[in-house]
């Protein structure tokens, strides 16, 4: 019996590659370079390593990757190694090419590397299962296997301030604090606050004991280790549930969150009460039309957010340009915060990761199976449009 196509859906995957092709042509005007490398499953989880070596004008880099087979081949956690031109004149060969594997039982959700540490690497699987591997090792398995969780985990922050602090968060509601360090894995901190899903947990970045969650039930919650109830917390009413959160590594006060409801929200934490979580809510961004999967604030740049999403779409937000004036050819192109649309990917983005050597420089992976790599074009970082103006000039 042949199978029925759906009404519409032929003209939906036309449409997707339309704007795939259209994405193509205009690469040369939005990016430095850009790079697309096809895996054989799909990546739930990308980050930079921040180890580099230059030769010859030409950046040796690697990534971290993982895999998601469905239960039809084994999981791994992935070394990536790739190239970068310096200068921007040197020939660099982008694209991705596989260097080390090692073992899990389930598709790697998330993947990190310890800052003090960066041979040091965690991934929480999809029965949040956490594993800790040594890139340098030749042994193919975890050198350690703990299970914080009884289902799925997206949630993997190391502390960036107390070495061998690992947050984890999953879908059975909790959010974990496993000290790595040391012949015993123990857990120092767990929450049972949210009431569903945890989608995301990261530490604070100017305070070793400070991290936040966010959750289906629609709420933030700063916690402070060192009390067993949450601080603070915010009710993100009408979001269908909060995905992820970043905080700023430069404004200590800054918290994003990313919904499912298309909608990111700036947050004040100094105005975040522990009462009704009505207050601190500072600004609201709309670029995206489908759920935030993704965001990461700029290592380089302050203001400058990152976010993904079920939409294909990977946003770069200025947030120095909220509240400017637009004109209306511009204001139809979206708010004058959003910066830079990448529209290159052909599925949902699962990941993201800035590289921490390089400025303006990203990884993003999607449920296409395909790793982008790419820089923002010079000429759109220098676009007198997007310069701010000297005071002098207009008295």
């Amino acid at each position: 019996m042949a199978e029925e196509i759906a009404p519409g859906s032929e003209t939906k995957e036309l449409s997707i590659k339309e704007e795939y092709q259209l994405w193509r042509k205009n690469c040369r005007y939005m990016y430095e370079f850009v790079s697309e490398t096809a895996l054989t499953w799909p990546s739930l989880t990308i980050q930079w390593l921040p180890n580099h070596t230059t030769q010859d004008g030409v950046i040796n880099t690697s990534l971290l990757l993982g895999t998601h087979t469905s239960g039809n081949d084994t999981n791994y956690l992935k070394v990536a190694e790739t190239q970068i031109s310096a200068d921007g004149t040197a020939t660099a060969n982008s694209r991705i090419k596989i260097t080390k594997k090692f073992e899990n039982t389930q598709e790697i959700c998330r993947a990190r590397y310890m800052p003090q540490d960066t041979n040091i690497v965690g991934t929480i699987n999809g029965s949040g299962q956490v594993d800790l591997y040594k890139l340098d090792s030749e042994d193919k398995l975890s050198y350690h296997h703990f299970s914080p969780h009884s289902e799925n985990g997206y949630g993997l922050s190391w502390n960036p301030l107390e070495k061998g602090l690992l947050l984890t968060a999953a879908d059975d509601g909790l959010a974990c604090v496993t000290d790595v360090l040391g012949s015993y894995k123990t857990t120092v901190f767990k929450s049972s606050t949210n009431t569903d899903i945890v989608n995301d947990a990261k530490w604070h970045f100017f305070d070793k004991s400070i991290f936040a969650t966010v959750s289906e039930d629609e709420y933030a919650y700063i916690f402070d280790t060192r009390t067993t109830e949450p601080v603070a917390k915010y009710h993100a009413e009408g979001s269908k549930g909060i995905n992820s959160l970043a905080f700023s590594p430069f404004s200590r006060n800054l918290l994003a969150i990313g919904s499912t409801n298309s909608n990111i929200s700036l947050l004040d934490t100094r105005k975040l009460d522990n009462k009704n979580g009505t207050a601190g809510l500072l600004h609201t961004m709309m670029g995206h039309t489908d759920g935030i999967t993704s965001m990461d604030f700029s290592p380089h740049k302050d203001g400058i957010l990152a976010s993904g999403s079920q939409d294909r779409r990977l946003i770069l937000w200025d947030l120095t340009k909220i509240g400017e004036e637009q004109q209306q050819e511009d204001a139809e192109d979206g708010c004058p915060e959003l910066f830079m649309m990448h529209a290159g990917h052909t599925a949902g983005v699962t990941d993201l990761s800035w590289c921490p050597f390089r400025e303006w420089t990203i990884g993003s992976v999607a449920d296409d199976n395909i790793v982008h790599l790419w820089e923002v074009s010079k000429s759109l970082i220098n676009d007198p449009l997007n310069e701010e103006v000297d005071p002098s000039i207009l008295e």
